[in-house]
């Protein structure tokens, strides 16, 4: 190696020169691969002292801006504009005028010409020219008047080009041309419904339609994530939540971008799915006419706030409010059963499937083999199946069922968590298993709800032109012990049982004669009998009609239970009153 060579060497890696270089900012020595960043501020090191600069462009590379430093030289004559305060001038024909306007809040805003002439808009300097919708023509407003549904706080440029020569009134209003359309400040109550997956963090957000003008409503999406740093920002209006996200970063100008931000939200498609920023705190995500979305990339727990706003196709783009949401995005924690409650339970979650969980209480009593007693009553008679987990690994299963049934847990210790999940036992069944009745109970008996047999069938044992003889397994509960036979009749339009059968109602006498379709009900104390068989004869009814029965047996104080459900089928000729038909 030559000596010149290892000199170089020597003071390329002197400890002064790379410290040197590295406190240098990387950004200084990059390549400008656009001439609009010539708009914007030099980058100012820690020491006060610009630092240096690449070698430009040529502006002809981003002919957009050409043609805007072109039209600054051609209109010279400039004159102020503010709003809410009108502008008169006297105009030649073919003659040029600019306009300046500064905002300092983020507003509707409206631009109204009282004759027609030539117009472009630019916004803060920049090279793209904005699109506004056009204002319809009316009294003392010319075609060509601009509207702007949500115009940002910056400087506005506007070029004005008269068509003939004449007086020329130019005025600017914070307002948008629809500001008093009646329906604006209606009420509308739509439901925003969540589906967390924060495994997958993702989030899926469906709503309602517009009660007003649904077929011409787009939709628009907020979504801002709380946190303590942060508090929530509260959007009256949505150009409130554009400025918001427009100011959490600087807008770069660029040749290919629209003239705003709102454009350049608008103009994304819409699209199935959307990745949110996790730097940014504020999203918007514009679905059009779609009232569903996916949102990706969210942050475990972390609490979102959703606004939902309408975008009016038919009113230049009038933004309205619709509806808002709090959601927290945290794994859903099994709702936890109480004991000798028969609470209703929902189950027809993702996939058919749902997860609760329950504690095994502390007894004051020592029971040789600690157990759990679980009744289930599937809502609408719909065949479902249940696993208990623990720490998930499963410790019981049943086979499907589709009336009430008991399970009998062993081996439990007093506080152990179990999980109870519920599905469906087919595709088939998960439409209809949308609810069920679950109680749970360390003691032999429940102390308000009465004990069913194991076999809960109610048999139809004779039926005649008017009337039927039923019969069920007596309860073997010891306790004072009565029973109500319920009818209900059936449409004729629709004999199937699988609409009707409720198993949740409330079956308490003085309510059940409230429900649609009831037709008879008849309670008394139980009977006496060997064979621990209850019958009982239910007249005056229909030929030709179907019925719906059910036998629930009550306590003196408490709940009644349903037994499984009985579908009649009344003979629609009857022959002789001796005419008869047993199963």
């Amino acid at each position: 190696m030559s000596p010149g060579v290892e000199l170089l060497l020597l003071f390329l890696l002197s400890p002064s020169l790379l410290a040197e270089i590295s406190h240098l900012p990387m950004a200084s020595n990059r390549i400008i691969l656009d001439s609009t960043e010539l708009l914007q501020n030099p980058l100012i090191p820690d020491n006060g002292v610009p630092a240096a600069r690449a070698t430009p462009v040529a502006p002809q590379k981003c002919p957009s801006l050409q043609r805007y430093r072109k039209m600054l030289k051609d209109f010279d004559d400039l004159e102020d504009l503010y709003v809410d305060v009108p502008v008169h001038i006297a105009l030649a024909e073919r003659q040029r005028k600019r306009f300046v306007l500064n905002l300092n809040d983020s507003t509707p805003l409206t631009i109204r010409f009282s004759a027609p002439v030539g117009r472009k808009m630019y916004y803060n300097q920049t090279g793209n020219p904005l699109r506004p919708a056009a204002v319809a023509p009316g009294p003392g407003v010319a075609v060509g008047s601009l509207v702007l549904p949500c115009a940002l706080r910056g400087q506005y440029d506007l070029f004005v080009l008269a068509r003939h020569s004449g007086a020329l009134k130019v005025d600017a209003l914070a307002e948008h041309p629809q500001h008093d359309w009646p329906l604006l400040n209606a009420t509308h109550r739509i439901a925003i419904r969540t589906q967390n997956r924060v495994r997958k963090r993702e989030m899926f957000v469906k709503w309602e339609m517009s009660k007003f003008d649904f077929h011409a409503m787009h939709y628009c999406l907020v979504i801002q994530r709380l946190s303590t740093d942060t508090p929530r920002m509260s959007f009256t209006h949505f150009c409130q939540a554009v400025a918001a996200y427009a100011n959490q970063r600087p807008m770069t100008p660029s040749c290919a971008a629209p003239g705003g931000p709102l454009e350049g939200i608008w103009g994304a498609p819409p699209q199935r799915e959307r990745r949110l920023n996790p730097r940014q705190n504020v999203h918007i995500v514009c679905t059009g006419k779609r009232r569903q979305q996916l949102l990706r990339r969210l942050l475990p727990r972390s609490s979102y706030h959703l606004d939902l706003f309408g975008v009016h196709q038919g009113r230049q783009n009038l933004t309205l409010r619709l509806a808002s949401s709090q959601v927290n995005f945290n794994r859903t924690q099994p709702l936890a059963l109480k004991q000798q409650a028969l609470m209703q339970l929902k189950i027809g979650g993702q996939h058919g499937k749902q997860v609760y969980s329950f504690k095994v209480p502390q007894t004051t009593r020592q029971l040789e083999e600690p157990f759990m007693r679980h009744l289930l009553i599937p809502c609408s008679g719909s065949e479902i199946r249940v696993k208990l987990l623990r720490q998930r690994s499963e410790v019981g299963t049943t086979e499907a069922f589709y009336s009430p049934t008991y399970i009998r847990q062993k081996g439990v210790l007093p506080g152990q968590r179990y999980l109870m999940r519920f599905e469906p036992s087919n595709d088939d069944e998960a439409l209809r298993a949308q609810k069920v009745m679950v109680a749970l109970s360390s003691e032999a008996l429940f102390r308000d709800l009465p004990e069913l047999p194991q076999n809960t069938t109610v048999f139809n044992v004779r039926t005649r032109c008017s009337r039927a003889t039923i019969a069920w397994n007596g309860s073997p509960d010891e306790r004072e012990l009565s029973y109500c036979i319920i009818v209900f009749n059936l449409p004729q339009r629709n004999r199937s049982v699988v609409d009707f059968t409720n198993y949740c109602m409330d079956f308490v006498p003085k309510r059940v004669e409230q429900y649609r379709n009831f037709e008879w009900m008849a309670c008394r104390e139980r009977q006496q009998s060997p064979d621990n068989i209850e019958t009982e004869t239910i007249m005056n009814l229909t030929p030709g009609a179907s019925y719906l029965v059910y036998v629930t047996a009550n306590l003196s104080m408490g709940k009644p239970l349903p037994y499984q459900a009985l579908t009649l089928h009344m003979a629609s000729q009857c022959l002789d009153a001796s005419h008869e038909s047993f199963y």
